[in-house]
């Protein structure tokens, strides 16, 4: 069973949502285009959050654990989908001694 990501997201999360299609150019500039596959659109969002540096180490080590391990989390739409931690998203950013800004950015899975 997937575990959940449940801090609440801050600041503006960004998506990214890849449609994959299958596309044929011909010479006279016609183009054919058909849908790839049945999981045909992928969500990719880049997410910051920033706390006391307790915290975003919780959220540092959940991240870690999931690079190859999907999770659930609940998007800025309220769809809940299961996803992945892109494993060179993780960035933290030392504003001072006791708080981190934490990036990173999820890749929808569709199996755990």
């Amino acid at each position: 069973m997937a575990n959940t990501f449940t801090w609440p997201t801050q600041v503006s999360p960004i998506a990214n949502d890849t449609i994959n299609l299958y596309t044929a150019q011909f010479g006279d500039g016609y183009e054919q285009v058909a849908i790839n596959g049945i999981n045909t659109v992928i969500e990719q969002w880049d997410l910051t959050w920033t706390g006391k540096k307790n915290d975003v180490a919780a959220i540092r080590a959940f991240l870690h654990s999931h690079a190859h391990q999907s999770f659930w989390w609940s998007n800025p739409w309220g769809e809940k989908k299961l996803y992945r931690v892109n494993p060179d998203s993780i960035k933290p950013t030392f504003v001072s001694g006791k708080v981190v800004t934490l990036g990173f950015s999820f890749k929808q899975a569709f199996a755990p």
